[in-house]
């Protein structure tokens, strides 16, 4: 149980990078955001494609730029209530969107949706954890 002391204690006092989630935030908006604008142009086609209404298309388009815009906003104000759940806002979006597009395409085993995989999961830690550091509290998990 001491070395266990001993290695909770060191990892308390490893440096943190406040601003890490950047590396995390940058890809996934920039790739989410691309994902909906490059569905505008051929619109009505590519809902057809999907077999989707174009209400539920059009929804999913702006989901996945709104959310990937809310993402790097809300990362750039701290400490800030209405940033935080501009961010978790922004990560339920890509989560829920993603979510359908595997749902939709790859229903079955992980195989051909690691990608969408990832994307899901940046969403989904966006969500729930949001900037992480409104009020100065640390989460326990």
């Amino acid at each position: 149980m001491a070395s266990l002391d001993t290695i909770a204690q060191a990892s308390e006092r490893l440096p943190t990078i406040r601003s890490a989630d950047w590396f995390l935030r940058i890809p996934l908006a920039i790739i989410i955001i691309e994902q909906g604008w490059f569905k505008i142009p051929a619109f009505a086609e590519q809902a057809a494609g999907f077999g989707l209404p174009l209400w539920a298309f059009g929804l999913a388009t702006f989901a996945e730029i709104a959310g990937g815009l809310a993402i790097l906003l809300g990362g750039l104000v701290r400490n800030n209530w209405m940033t935080d759940l501009l961010t978790r806002l922004g990560g339920l979006a890509i989560s829920v969107v993603v979510a359908g597009v595997i749902a939709l395409l790859y229903f079955g085993p992980f195989s051909g949706w690691q990608f969408q995989g990832m994307l899901l999961a940046g969403g989904l830690f966006f969500l729930f954890r949001g900037n992480g550091d409104v009020g100065g509290k640390r989460s326990l998990i």
